[in-house]
This record gives C-alpha cells, structure tokens and sequence, in this order.
C-alpha cells in the first residue's frame, strides 16, 4: 500500500486520530481536524474547543492562506466602564523560571477555535465529519493515557486547577489526586458535547455559545456577551511570505506577531551555516539575532503587523543587514500543534491555545474556557484596554516551507518562547541542513527583556552545549539567566511534518510528548 502522508502532534494518541483519518482516505485537514478534536481530550490544560487557534495551509498548485480562528476582546453590548470581577493573579513555576497568569472568567476571551475548526473541514476537508470527530469521541467516552509531557503540565497548571471542584475532576485520578504519568482519564461530558457536534454542528455551536454568554457573562463576573458571539468571524488571509535560500516560507500574519519576528529572524541569520551547528559563534549569532527582533516589539508592534505595508518595509529594511552584521561582528506559555501533510501535496500547519485554563468549566461540556485575556504577553498595553471585538494578537506561528514540490510543516507551542523555538528549528534545517530530529531536538536559546534591569536575560537549554558556549552565553546576558539541565516545555514543542523528493517523515518534539506517524 502506497504511503499516504505523515501527522505530527503534542501525544502519540493525537497523532494517532490524524493517522486514522488519512488510512481511512481523508486528506491532510480531515486528518489536522481530527488530531485538533483529539487534542482536546488527552491534551487537555493546553487546548479547548473554547481557546482560539490560527493555521496556515498549502495545497498543490494553490497559493498558501492563513485563517485566523483566533479569540476577540468581548464586551460588546456592556454599559461603558463595566468592570471584570472574577481576574486573579497565580504564578506558574516551569522550574528553572516562572511565569505570571491571570485566571478567571474575566480573564475568558470570545472562542473561535471550534468554529474555526468546523469551517476548515467544511471547506477543504474530505470524509464526513461524524468520522472526523470519531476518534476524539472514543478517547473522552473509553478513556485516554495521560503521557509525560501533558503530566507535567498538570503539575505545574495546579494553582488553577484547583480554582473550582469541576475544573479539579478533569485532572484527578480514581484516587482524587492529580492524575500522573501513566493514568487512565476519561472525559465523557466532552465526548458527548462533541457527538452532538458531530449530529448537528450548527445548532450545537448555538447551544455552547449560549451556555457560554450565560456563564463567563457580566452576571458572573466575566466580560462575555451575545453580542460577541454573535460578531466574532472566522477570517482568512494571506500569509507573510519570505523567500529564503531557495525555499518558501509562509507563516501566520496578524493577528500573529510571531510569524512576522520567525520570518524577520531568518532574514537576520542568512548566511549563518559558515558557523558550525551549536558552535559558540552559531549559538550567539541566534542569541544576538532574538536581541535585535527584541528592540522591534514596542506596543505598536502589533498594529504594525496588521499593515502588509509595514510589514513588508519591515522585512526589507535596511537595518536588518546591519542588525545582522553587527550581530556577526560581535558575534554575539500553553499551547500544542499539529503539523499534517498528505500524498496529494496538501500541508496544514496548526497552532492551538487555551492558554493555560480560566479554572472555569462551562458546565456538562467537558470543557476549560480559555484565560486569552489574561496572558501577559498579549496584552502589551495592560488588561482589559482594548476595544470589544477587536483581535487578539498572538504570538503562534504555524509555519510552512516549500521548494520544488517539497514541504515541511511546523509549529509550536510555548507562550512566547514558541517564536523562537521555530526560529531555532528553521535555521537548522534551511542553513544547517541538519536532519529534523537534530534540528527539533538541539538545545534552545530564549531572550526576554527582564522587567527590573530592562535588560536582555537569557533562558538556555545547557545539556548538548559545549562548556565554552554556556560560559559565553552567561558571561555575555549575565543579568539573572534561566539555565535549563535538561530539555523542558518551557522552550515550546515543534511538531513538524515534512515531504522531501515523495518520502514522508517528521518529528514530534519531546519536550511536550509529542510523536509523528507516517501512514
């Protein structure tokens, strides 16, 4: 039997349901949607049919698009100076570093990830949506296994775990602790709430958007209203385009500021291969590569990305070659995705996010409303300052490279590490020509501007960097560096897919338990 394409995800059972899907003849989408329905049930703290997600996607002979399925500021309809009253600080700790999160139903933006999914399968998708959501379907009714990398973000997640008793059973065992390594979960309000989907999608998207408005509401201390539900619209656009040693990427444009920073780095480390692969000089040159992407992103960084204009000035300024030749002279949060690609020569790559969980169950849905209006780093301005209905940027950045037929899907979770963590892997696939495994599994490198010194401080992976290049890296970013002794979640998980000269292969990232299976 001919191969029939390749599914990489977070956990070897979301791959799994993808893979279903192309051996029963469905193409790359039936079987991104698919692993996407399974996501929700054995990835549970880090999608949600109530998060958002963006994707890019390529079929033969057609132009790549991005459709944005991302969340919306709600509040449409509410008096003027209506204040959200269910918002709290927890800190989550990743080990090395930590990170603050805001929870609760004000923290809860309007969804499109269910909707954005139901509408990529009507649109491109192949078998019937009943056999779409099947697998899903089995995992929350018959039970999934919990695996490490999904474990670890149930121990970490627990300060909003335990925030109300319904969000705490998603994630106990039969002894009432939370679930570990190895625990067989089940999840069956999810799984009915998603037969219904499968029946009757439109009335059952009713169903939840007034449970929804009801629920996260301003009655209830949240923001979310009818009105929002209502206006929010799935939209499609066209991808940022850079050309690149030969090949094609095509990544995420606004409302993602992370495709624009993963296309902009690339430009910034043209020419980086005269430096070997994790080498002192190639591991400052991407440190140094972060800091120059890092003076771009001021609070009109996002609105800037939603002009192709500027985006396109951006790319061709001038002051990338000098960025980039000064880097040479001186030589230097919750999410999961899927990458598909399929024998007809269609590739999708999918980022999905709930953030880390509002601690809010929306009830007898099986279902963790997202806490988008409470991340940080999408919030550059402050909390709850935009206008209703506007789109949230994010820095998810599903990204597909193409030449000469071939193609490689990818994408990552990880806050705002996930840009870089794409922009590691490129470089070592399109500059160093290093296989995926070594590419996807090579130590990782993240700057942030610390927010007491505004100074840049470095997170590094230390385990497969030589004793020299961790002293230089801490000598030059001394100002308090997150060194990491083995491989974590923190620095994303790039599940990537890839079809090079007719042959399927890719890699799912361990640092999230992900897999790949080729079909």
């Amino acid at each position: 039997m001919s191969t029939q394409g390749v599914v990489a995800a977070g956990d070897p059972q979301t791959a799994e349901a993808g893979a279903e899907l192309l051996r029963e003849g469905g193409n790359a989408v039936d079987a991104a949607v698919a692993a996407a329905f399974a996501s929700f049930v054995c990835e549970l703290p880090l999608c949600s049919p109530l998060g958002g997600g963006v994707c890019v996607l390529e079929r033969a002979s057609h132009a790549p698009v991005a459709f944005d399925m991302f969340a919306r500021t709600p509040g449409l309809g509410l008096p003027p100076g209506t204040k959200p009253r269910d918002f709290a600080a927890v800190t989550i700790d990743f080990g090395a570093a930590s990170q603050v999160f805001h929870v609760g139903r004000a923290s809860v933006a309007v969804p499109l990830a269910l909707t954005g999914l139901l509408e990529l399968h009507r649109r491109w998708g192949a078998r019937p949506l009943t056999e779409v959501l099947a697998p899903a379907i089995e995992l929350g009714r018959d039970g999934y296994t919990l695996g490490p990398g999904v474990a670890f973000v149930f121990d970490i997640l627990k300060p909003i775990v335990d925030r109300s008793a319904e969000c705490r059973r998603l994630f106990v065992d039969d002894s009432g602790a939370i679930a570990t390594v190895g625990a067989r979960l089940r999840n069956p309000d999810l799984a009915a709430t998603l037969e219904r989907i499968a029946r009757r999608p439109a009335d059952a998207v009713r169903e939840l958007h007034e449970a929804l408005a009801r629920e996260m509401g301003p009655d209830r201390g949240g923001l979310i209203t009818p009105e929002d539900l209502a206006a929010a619209t799935i939209a499609e656009q066209a991808p940022v385009i850079v050309d690149h040693d030969g090949w094609r990427l095509a990544t995420m444009p606004s409302p993602s500021t992370g495709g624009v920073l993963v296309a902009l780095g690339l430009r910034l480390l043209d020419g980086v291969r005269r430096s070997p692969f994790l080498s002192r000089e190639h591991v400052l040159l991407v440190a140094k590569a972060q800091e120059a992407l890092l003076a771009e992103r001021d609070e009109t960084f996002a609105e800037r990305c939603a002009d192709p204009a500027l985006v396109k000035a951006l790319l061709d300024d001038e002051r990338l070659a000098a960025a980039r030749e000064h880097a040479r002279n001186n030589l230097l949060g919750s999410t999961t995705h899927i990458s598909a690609i399929d024998a007809h020569g269609t590739a999708i790559a999918l980022t999905l996010t709930n953030g880390e969980g509002s601690g809010h169950v929306l009830p007898g849905t099986g279902m963790i409303a997202n806490n988008l209006l409470g991340e940080e780093d999408l919030h550059p301005r402050g909390f709850h300052r935009d206008p209703p209905g506007t789109p949230l940027a994010t820095m998810m950045a599903p990204t597909i490279v193409s030449r000469d037929g071939d193609r490689i899907a990818l994408g990552s979770g990880g806050s705002n590490r996930l840009r870089t963590a794409i922009l590691q892997v490129l470089v070592g696939l399109v500059e160093h020509r290093v296989s995926p495994a070594d590419a996807v599994h090579a130590p990782r490198v993240h700057l942030e501007i610390d927010g007491a010194t505004h100074e840049p401080r470095i997170a590094f992976e230390a385990t497969g960097l030589a004793d020299e290049v961790v002293a230089t890296l801490v000598d030059r970013y001394p100002t308090a560096p997150a060194i990491f002794s083995a491989p974590n979640l923190y620095f994303g998980g790039v599940h990537l897919a890839m079809r090079l000269g007719g042959s399927f292969a890719g890699v799912g990232d361990s640092r999230r338990g992900g897999a790949c299976i080729v079909v």
